[in-house]
């Protein structure tokens, strides 16, 4: 059995713990994408961008699997940890997944803010990137603020911002597409609208609907160790 390492940005780390994790498998791991996959192989890419979703569609359309990782939901260093998020398939949409108990989350210790009643409107775009059925469409951050009102937060991955926890200070509402910082927002109380249909976080700005959030996506993010385990690599390859 071969899995194909398509893991952009080249973090040596990453790829370690990746490749430690699959060989524990069993799998004899490859780097970058085949130019047509074999009977069995599977494919980790990282997020499904260019030659990561041409290869992905091609897996898929042979029946074999595709997992995808990329930085985490609730942030890379969330609880005091590094973490990136894995699914299969897409990795920022719910049921890509196996999900567990809630013991995951709950052993984090997180507290969950009180929900916030009042302040501005804030979005949150993302950079955009990603296969069509995911990825943020062109000027969305412009077409919610004429939905929504409030103002826009620009990307820190293009521009130079404020740390988002100050920037959000005010905030009593977050619009989003799907982005990870409106996972953080939501652990700092901030009510949540979502546009990106069945988003890995999406929920309904109750206690309880955040909370059973919270204890879902825990399963789809993993540190290193982890993956170096092959842990969250077998549940979903089993899957």
């Amino acid at each position: 059995m071969k899995a194909w390492l398509n893991l952009r940005h080249g973090v040596p780390e990453r790829w370690q713990a990746f490749t430690t994790g699959l060989q524990r498998l069993g799998y004899s791991v490859m780097s970058g994408v085949p130019a047509r996959p074999s009977d069995r192989d599977v494919l980790i890419s990282w997020n499904r961008i260019r030659e990561g979703d041409r290869s992905a569609r091609e897996f898929e359309s042979r029946g074999l699997t595709v997992l995808v990782t990329e930085n985490a939901s609730w942030g890379n260093d969330f609880a005091g940890r590094r973490w990136l998020t894995l699914a299969a398939g897409y990795h920022n949409l719910a049921g890509q997944f196996r999900v567990g108990g809630p013991e995951r989350w709950d052993a984090l210790g997180v507290e969950l803010a009180p929900w916030r009643t009042e302040g501005e409107t804030v979005i949150l775009p993302q950079r955009g990137i990603g296969p069509y059925r995911v990825a943020m469409p062109p000027f969305w951050g412009e077409s919610a603020r004429w939905t929504y009102g409030g103002r826009i937060r620009l990307h820190p991955g293009q521009n130079a911002c404020v740390p988002l926890e100050q920037d959000l200070a005010k905030a009593g509402r977050v619009i989003t597409w799907g982005s990870g910082a409106a996972v953080r927002a939501l652990v700092w109380g901030i009510p949540v609208t979502s546009e990106l249909k069945g988003w890995i976080a999406e929920q309904d700005n109750t206690d309880e609907g955040r909370l059973a959030m919270f204890r879902r996506l825990a399963w789809a993010q993993w540190t290193l160790e982890e993956i170096a385990s092959g842990e969250p690599l077998a549940r979903l390859l089993s899957r």
